[in-house]
């Protein structure tokens, strides 16, 4: 399938925060809706959608922005869009979208035991360069860290 990645809008927020909830450690429509206020007011936050033509919000990626280094906090698909192409137009559209702003490197850290969203990254020229033992909660276990040049 073919999706177009575009900045989020405050009406993506309700169907964001569903899609949200089928994440390992997801964020609140409350953490939300804050970032997209920061982004809109010309803060640090970058939030993106994927879609499809004709076809609701399939996914979700938040970033910050600030000196040259971008930071992903959140990249989630909904469970009926993943492995259909929506989170690695989500990443490559969204990457570009952050080097157009002078980003020269992106930074992220995922669940270790999330092999799917490492060989995403991997492929999108992400290596992992260290770990944080039992960063995430729910269950508990260690976040592998990963970086790129842009």
């Amino acid at each position: 399938m073919e999706y177009f990645v575009r900045p989020m809008e405050r009406a993506d927020l309700d169907v964001c925060a569903v899609i949200e909830q089928s994440a390992g450690d997801p964020w609140s429509l409350a953490q939300l809706s804050e970032e997209l206020e920061n982004q809109l007011a010309g803060g640090a936050s970058r939030l993106f959608v994927a879609q499809a033509p004709g076809q609701s919000v399939a996914g979700l990626a938040a970033w910050q922005l600030a000196a040259g280094e971008a930071s992903l906090y959140t990249l989630t698909v909904a469970p009926e869009a993943r492995r259909t192409g929506a989170g690695t137009a989500l990443l490559h559209q969204s990457l570009e979208a952050l080097r157009g702003e002078g980003a020269e490197v992106a930074f992220l850290e995922v669940r270790a035991s999330n092999a799917g969203a490492i060989a995403l990254y991997e492929q999108a020229g992400f290596v992992a360069d260290g770990r944080r033992p039992r960063f995430y909660q729910n269950p508990t276990e260690d976040a592998v860290l990963m970086h790129r040049a842009l």
